[in-house]
């Protein structure tokens, strides 16, 4: 029990990490928030929200990857390598993806709700 707590402590210095001196993170962040209180104004459906969560987390998570693959790579190369730049570069498109999914399925999942609203 000791150590799962003392993991879950781990965890949490992580992520207050990430959100103190990661301003992408803070931004997807302030996008989750954005979402999740769209969600609740449109209502959606319970299949979209399952949709719209997992994409929220895989694109916090791919940050926090990123960060942490940054943070290595930083640390175990001081002046400028073709190699690291790569590792960081791919890492980084990583996120890329994550976000370009997510914002795609946003718009699907939203698209509906705002032409209903704007009675279109």
């Amino acid at each position: 029990m000791q150590k799962s707590i003392r993991a879950l402590k781990y965890a949490l210095n992580g992520l207050r990490y990430a959100v103190v001196n990661e301003r992408n993170f803070r931004i997807e962040i302030l996008c989750a928030i954005f979402t999740i209180v769209m969600a609740f104004i449109f209502k959606i459906t319970m299949f979209a929200w399952l949709i719209l969560v997992i994409n929220i987390c895989f694109v916090l998570a791919a940050e926090l990857f990123n960060t942490a693959i940054e943070k290595l790579a930083d640390i175990s190369c001081k002046e400028i390598n073709p190699v690291i730049k790569i590792i960081k570069d791919v890492a980084a498109s990583a996120v890329l993806i994550t976000v370009l999914t997510a914002l795609i399925c946003g718009v699907i999942i939203f698209i509906p709700y705002i032409f209903k609203l704007i009675n279109l």
